[in-house]
């Protein structure tokens, strides 16, 4: 589970959250398998709980995923550096890997992958330039961030899907390879002015 590193407690110890992860641990196939009916019968409860938590079942890995991008992913440039932010992000996601090779193997019905999560990313890259680093975001830079937005999911999706294991020092530093030189100066913790 996942603790609030600042109160030391579990963030899942409200019954909304907690019903939100027992809907997640009740999906043991591919989304495109597995009937709402069986996801609410896995987790124990009705279909009207299931639908005032999620719209479609599809919705259940991108809302965890964003969910724990808030912590480490979303403070990169924040707060933290590019090394910590990925190696905390991986470590929080793999907690549930088994449900991502589960649930999205093989499903093609879900923009999971290809528009929620890289949309996502991408409007937080360019808020953390705008509004935290103060980054003129030029039409070349917004431009970066976009592509790189998609690569980045790609790559983390793959991952785990994949049956590699999990490797939290070297997925870290193979993401932090991948981040273009500018993007990654410009959202730099430890020297401010470089990013100008």
């Amino acid at each position: 589970m996942i603790t609030d590193l600042t109160l030391g407690e579990n963030i899942f110890s409200s019954p909304e959250l907690s019903t939100k992860m027992r809907i997640l641990h009740a999906v043991d196939k591919s989304l495109d398998q597995i009937t709402v009916a069986e996801i609410c019968r896995n987790a124990g409860i009705s279909r009207q709980t299931f639908y005032r938590h999620f719209e479609s079942k599809y919705d259940i890995p991108w809302w965890y995923s964003i969910f724990c991008r808030q912590f480490y992913l979303n403070e990169i440039g924040r707060t933290i550096d590019w090394q910590t932010g990925y190696y905390h992000h991986i470590r929080l996601i793999a907690q549930e890997r088994d449900f991502f090779r589960e649930s999205i193997q093989y499903s093609i019905n879900t923009p999971f992958g290809q528009t929620i999560m890289p949309e996502n990313r991408k409007t937080v890259l360019l808020d953390t330039l705008e509004n935290y680093r103060h980054v003129p975001v030029t039409d070349n830079l917004r431009f970066i961030v976009e592509v790189f937005s998609k690569l980045e999911c790609e790559v983390l999706n793959d991952w785990f899907r994949s049956d590699e294991p999990t490797d939290l020092a070297r997925w870290t530093d193979d993401l932090v390879s991948l981040v273009p030189d500018r993007l990654y100066r410009a959202l730099d913790i430890s020297n401010a002015e470089t990013a100008r």
